[in-house]
């Protein structure tokens, strides 16, 4: 019984102390990566938040310049016009 009782301490008490510490540093350094994915994520998340801002904003534009005439649906420049706003439109549906 003695035996056992020196082998707990001596052996099994300083191994699960030791044991612990590493699981405790794994442990921070996953909090810490976690951390670190979810500003990616946040940073992505704006950039697209952004693009669509200036996608849409691109597209009024566009009907604003159609709007008062200065391009004809006849001609080529009004065929370009016309494509640029449906690529618009198609990519921010897409977003």
């Amino acid at each position: 019984m003695e035996y056992l009782i020196g082998f707990l301490l001596i052996i099994l008490l300083p191994a699960s102390i030791i044991f612990n510490i590493l699981l405790l540093i794994r442990g921070i350094n996953l909090v810490k990566q976690n951390e670190q994915l979810l500003d990616a994520i946040r940073d992505y998340d704006n950039r697209q938040i952004d693009t669509q801002i200036k996608v849409e904003s691109m597209l009024a534009k566009m009907r604003e310049i159609d709007l008062k005439g200065s391009f004809e649906s006849d001609d080529e420049v009004g065929d370009v016009f016309t494509q640029l706003k449906e690529i618009i439109e198609t990519y921010k549906n897409e977003i």
